[in-house]
Parts: C-alpha cells; structure tokens; sequence
C-alpha cells in the first residue's frame, strides 16, 4: 500500500494521529525535502528511512512500484501541508493508479483552507494557482485577478512578497486582499485590507506566505 500523507503547515502538532500511525508502519518514507522530515519524525520519537523524492526523481518511479508490488508500505510525507498541492507527488500517483497498485490519501493540515476557514467572502467556488508567477505571466495573472468574480488564492515566498504587494497595489489598490503568514505558527499575521492599505513595514518577509484576492464584486469599504 502506498500513502498519500500531509505533514504540518507550521505547528509540528498539526500532524494527525492517523498519520502517526501509518508513518510508523511504513518500510521507508519519500519526502521532499528528509531534513524537514526527519524534523518532524524526531518530534515524536519516530525512526523511519527517509528517501528523498523530488520533481527531478522519476528515476526512482520504478523501484517504488516494484517495492509496492513486493508488498512494502510506503508513503510521501508532504514537507507541509497536503500533498497534491504544489509537491512532486502527481507523477507518482499517476504511474501507481496506472500500475493497479493500491493507493490512499491521509488528509489533513493545508495553507491554502486554513485560509479558507479564515476568509471573509464566499469561498464556495474560488481559484487556486499555486505559487504566484516568478517573472513571466505576473501581469497577465493580475488582469484575470481584476476580472475574477471568484477569489482567487495563491501562495508566495519570502523572497517575492513584497514586489508582489507593489504589483498589486500598483494595479488593483482598491481591491481587498487576504493574506496568510506563518499560518498555525508562534507569529501567524493574518490580515485583511485593500492592497492599497497595506503598509510594507507591517508585513514581515519571513516564512511563507498564502494569498486570497477578494472577487470583484466583493470591493468594498472594510472600514
């Protein structure tokens, strides 16, 4: 059997028992990153062979299958959050289902609906991208951002935030923006403001960042 498992978002308690209890049974665990797993392993005294797996990694497809059709238990701890959301996993899935081999999903902590719980306009349908756009694309994705009658979600690092704040503000400061930092952490900020309103100083660049643009018909005065 092959797992699917989320891993924390921030807090190292967000991980759930049922993952606990399917790690522990695992032959070897692929991680993205084994320094971030072996991270969490050691939080709860768990010793387990870690694999690094990456969107490089599809070399290494083969020996899984034959791993899993040798009966072994196996899963890809997600370095944060759930997996299937901006991780190398989908490839995997694919050769596994393709393959007749069982497969299952541990749900559990994730950025993007933690945002979600927090969001103060209809969510029932919305937009995820993933990561915001590096370099090519980020003015085209803001003239949909402008148009989007649903919110439109993403995630951005450190390193870009505030360049992407002044794209937005320069472009659409009248829409409201949601913005989640170091989210389940110690500092977690949660803010909501025009983009406009917004002030540099206020948003620390560290840890990682999940954004929610408000839909068009949701600009308002928020006081």
């Amino acid at each position: 059997m092959f797992y699917f498992i989320a891993g924390p978002i921030g807090n190292l308690k967000d991980v759930t028992l049922r993952s606990l209890e399917v790690i522990k049974q695992c032959d070897y665990l692929l991680c993205e990153d084994t320094r971030q797993s072996a991270k969490i392993l050691s939080h709860y005294n768990i010793n387990k062979k870690l694999v690094s797996f990456n969107q490089y990694s599809g070399h290494k497809i083969e020996t899984i299958l034959e791993d899993l059709r040798q009966g072994k238990t196996i899963g890809l701890l997600s370095d944060a959050g759930t997996t299937g959301l901006c991780d190398p996993g989908g490839l995997l899935a694919q050769s596994i289902l393709h393959s007749g081999l069982e497969l299952s999903c541990l749900p559990g902590p994730s950025a993007l609906t933690a945002l979600i719980c927090v969001a103060p306009f209809p969510c029932s349908e919305f937009t995820f991208i993933g990561y915001f756009p590096k370099k090519k694309g980020r003015n085209k994705m803001v003239e949909e951002f402008k148009k989007s009658k649903k919110p439109v979600f993403f995630f951005e690092s450190p390193h870009r935030i505030h360049s992407t704040l002044a794209l937005l503000k320069k472009e659409m400061p009248d829409r409201c923006i949601l913005i989640g930092r170091e989210l389940t952490k110690k500092f977690e900020q949660i803010i909501y403001k025009e983009i406009s309103q917004i002030e540099e100083e206020e948003l620390i660049a560290k840890g990682e960042f999940v954004l929610a643009i408000a839909p068009c018909q949701e600009n308002k005065n928020i006081g």
